[in-house]
């Protein structure tokens, strides 16, 4: 949903329209999350005919973004891609990595992204009666308050509505307010 305009209600345009500056993380992110977990359960389950293919995709696809990144200087705006070893030790502390879902992953990115100096908040979007979304959702406000950030959580069922924008709104006037105390 992070990077769809149509399922999320083109977000980013509401986000862009209430003053924010928007960085959307990179659908890779699930990707490799995906391939380190396959290689875990290889190791874990010793399925030791399968562990050199999946580390093998694993390296490849980390290589080939590591690669993309530094191709486009990512480094410059301040966006950077975090290797899915330390999203997932971020991300550790409160959720096991082995929890195979999207939450893991979202988690461990707003976390890094509330810990730097470069974000002032985080949006986390996700279907209408998402667990995934939810456990996200119910550990974010914690988050916030621990590490004095916004971060809020929008669900998008499909409906053409107006609660998501006004919570954007507000989002964006508590950035502004924190920006100048």
């Amino acid at each position: 949903m992070r990077a769809n305009p149509f399922a999320n209600n083109d977000l980013v345009r509401d986000c862009e329209a209430a003053g924010l500056e928007v960085t959307v993380s990179p659908m890779g992110e699930w990707i490799r999350y995906i391939l380190y977990r396959n290689h875990e359960d290889n190791i874990n389950f010793r399925r030791f005919g399968k562990l050199f293919r999946s580390l093998m995709r694993y390296r490849v696809i980390s290589g080939d973004n590591k690669r993309l990144f530094n191709a486009i200087d990512s480094g410059s705006d301040g966006f950077h891609d975090e290797s899915i070893e330390d999203i997932l030790l971020r991300s550790g502390q409160h959720l096991s990595s082995r929890c195979g879902s999207e939450a893991v992953v979202s988690i461990g990115s707003g976390l890094e992204w509330l810990e730097s100096k470069e974000y002032a908040g985080v949006i986390s979007v996700m279907p209408h009666g998402c667990m995934p979304g939810g456990i996200v959702a119910a550990m974010a406000e914690k988050f916030a308050s621990t590490l004095q950030k916004p971060w809020i959580s929008l669900t998008y069922d499909g409906i053409m509505e107006s609660n998501n924008r006004t919570r954007i709104n507000n989002f964006a006037e508590i950035i502004r307010y924190c920006a100048k105390t």
